[in-house]
C-alpha cells in the first residue's frame, strides 16, 4: 500500500483528503504544520507528499526546500496545495521541484488523478534508476579490473628495473603507481565482492552455490591477522587468542570478513594502542571479536552503518568508501550469523562475529 504525507494546517480540509485518498486505497500519514510534515517526511519516508503553501510558520515551500536537500526525501513526488493563484508561489514551487499544483476549492477527482499520475511516473523512474544503478554496480568494477591489471604489472617491472638503485626518483615514482594501484585494485575487488553478496541475497540458487565450510585453525587465523597488520607496520600491536573451529562459510569470505573487520580497527586506533582478536566457541557457533582502542562510534554512527558512508569525514583524514563494515555484517548475516557492535565513543569499539559451526 503506497504511503502518502498531507500536510494541512486547516484541520477540515486536512480530514477530508486523508479519508478520500484512504477509500481509494492509499495509506495516509497528517501533519498539521510544516515542521511536523518535514519530521515525518523524513522519518516515514512516504512515497508521495500533498502540502499547503500558506502555513504560519515553516510553509509550504520552506518544507519542499527542507526536503530536497536531504538526500533521503528528495526525490518524493511532492504536490502543491493553495487557496490563492499566485503565479509567483506557482513559479517558486516548480523551481524548488514541486511536481504538482492544485488549487483550493479542487475537485476530489483532480487530486487523485495528480495523485496517480505522480506515483507511476515516480514508480517507473524508481524502476530505471534501480537498474542503472545495479549494471553500473555490476559492471564497472569488472571493466577496471582489465586496465589495472595492466597498470600493475607495468608498475613491477619498473619497480624491478630501478631496483639497482640506479634512479633513485624513478624508482620512488615507480612503487607510488604500484601502491595505488594496488589500493585500487583492492577496492574493485570489494565493489564485485559486495556486488556478489547482492545476488547471494535475493537470488536462492546462488545462495546454493555459495555454500561451503572453512575449517579455522590457528594458523590460518594468525596469518590473516599478521598480513592486516604488517599492512598498517602494526605488528607490536595485535594481540591474538585463538581457538580452532570448523564453520559454514566458503573460505573466500571468512577470510574477508576477518581482513576488514581488522582493518577497521587498525584503520580507526593510534599506533602503539593494542588491536586483540579473539576467537572461541561453544556449542553451536564460532565467536570472533574484534577490540580496538580506537575513537569509537556513538550508538546514532552503529545505527547508520552502510555502504559508502563514512562518519566524521569532515573531522578526520581518512581513506576508504565506509564498505568494510557493511560487507562483514552482509557476510555474517547471509551465512547465518550475528554480528554485533559495543562501542564506546572516544574509547573502544568492540565488533563481535558469531556463525554456526559445521555440523559434526
Amino acid at each position: 500500500m503506497e504511503k502518502i504525507l498531507i500536510i494541512e494546517d486547516e484541520h477540515l480540509i486536512l480530514e477530508s483528503i486523508a479519508e478520500y485518498l484512504q477509500l481509494e486505497g492509499y495509506d495516509c500519514l497528517i501533519a498539521t504544520n510544516g515542521e511536523e510534515g518535514i519530521q515525518k517526511a523524513k522519518d516515514e519516508t512516504p512515497d508521495l507528499i500533498v502540502c499547503d503553501i500558506k502555513m504560519p510558520g515553516v510553509n509550504g515551500h520552506q518544507v519542499l526546500q527542507d526536503l530536497r536537500d536531504d538526500p533521503k526525501t528528495s526525490t518524493i513526488p511532492f504536490i502543491f496545495l493553495s487557496g490563492m493563484v499566485d503565479k509567483g508561489d506557482l513559479r517558486r514551487g516548480m523551481i524548488l521541484g514541486a511536481d504538482d499544483y492544485i488549487t483550493k476549492p479542487f475537485q476530489p477527482e483532480d487530486l487523485l488523478n495528480s495523485v496517480k499520475t505522480r506515483l507511476e511516473k515516480y514508480s517507473v523512474l524508481k524502476e530505471r534508476m534501480d537498474v542503472l544503478r545495479d549494471n553500473i554496480a555490476y559492471s564497472l568494477p569488472h571493466e577496471l579490473q582489465t586496465p589495472l591489471v595492466s597498470i600493475m604489472g607495468y608498475a613491477e617491472m619498473l619497480v624491478e628495473k630501478f631496483s639497482d638503485n640506479s634512479d633513485e626518483e624513478a624508482m620512488e615514482f615507480s612503487r607510488a603507481i604500484l601502491q595505488a594501484g594496488m589500493r585500487l585494485n583492492k577496492l574493485v575487488k570489494k565493489l564485485i565482492v559486495y556486488q556478489q553478496l547482492e545476488s547471494i541475497n535475493s537470488d536462492s540458487k546462488a545462495k546454493d552455490l555459495s555454500r561451503g565450510i572453512t575449517k579455522v585453525d590457528s594458523g590460518l587465523l594468525s596469518k590473516i591477522a599478521n598480513n592486516v597488520a604488517e599492512g598498517f607496520k602494526r605488528r607490536d600491536d595485535l594481540q591474538i587468542n585463538l581457538q580452532d573451529a570448523s564453520v559454514k562459510i566458503p573460505i573466500t569470505y571468512f577470510t574477508l570478513l576477518i581482513e576488514e573487520l581488522l582493518d577497521n580497527a587498525f584503520k580507526f586506533s593510534e599506533p602503539g594502542t593494542k588491536v586483540t582478536l579473539n576467537a572461541e566457541k561453544d556449542e553451536d557457533y564460532f565467536e570472533l571479536k574484534v577490540i580496538d582502542k580506537g575513537r569509537g562510534m556513538t550508538e546514532e554512527q552503529i545505527a547508520n552503518i552502510g555502504a559508502y558512508f563514512q562518519f566524521e569525514r569532515n573531522k578526520y583524514e581518512q581513506q576508504g568508501t565506509g564498505l568494510g563494515l557493511d560487507l562483514s555484517i552482509k557476510i555474517t548475516k547471509i551465512y547465518g550469523g550475528d554480528f554485533k557492535i559495543n562501542s564506546t565513543h572516544g574509547k573502544q569499539t568492540e565488533a563481535i562475529v558469531r556463525l554456526p559451526l559445521a555440523e559434526k
